[in-house]
């Protein structure tokens, strides 16, 4: 016979209801979500329909109530294992282009010459792409090509 589900919980965001959902999937509490798709392509129908409701089986209502209260009332519980050797923090540039002028660091890199690009959609009818590699400084308006 077929488990029946009890909604426990209804959320206006989707993001949180998917949250809470894999929290308590991670607890080994199989639930669901309900109406996550109707919120997901119209968020505003969201109060028309009740939110996403968040349902698990009838046998484990109380241990994902009981969960799902840690969580929102800020006890949630993580181990870290010491064990575990972390990755080092990506950097967010790691070669970082400067202008060979002005040293500054605000360049921006044109992919596309403009020329052969507005020439060929003038003639051609249709732009035709080619690659200049070329940079440009907005510190000091300095364009040169990368080696």
């Amino acid at each position: 016979m077929a488990e029946r589900l009890v909604t426990i919980a209804a959320f206006n965001d989707l993001t949180e209801a998917h949250i809470l959902k894999g929290r308590l999937e991670a607890e080994g509490i199989l639930c669901f979500l309900g109406d996550e798709h109707i919120v997901g392509a119209q968020p505003f129908y969201s109060v028309a329909v009740g939110g996403v409701k968040l349902k698990v089986t009838e046998q484990d209502v109380e241990e994902a109530k009981a969960i799902l209260a840690r969580i929102q009332g800020g006890e949630g519980e993580f181990e870290l294992n010491e064990s575990i050797e972390l990755a080092p923090p990506m950097q967010e540039h790691p070669e970082a282009i400067v202008c060979p002028n002005c040293g500054s660091d605000n360049v921006n890199e044109e992919k596309y010459n403009k020329t052969v690009f507005s020439l060929s959609y003038l003639f051609l009818g249709f732009p035709v792409p080619f690659l200049s590699r070329k940079y440009h400084c907005y510190n000091c308006g300095y364009r040169w090509k990368r080696k």
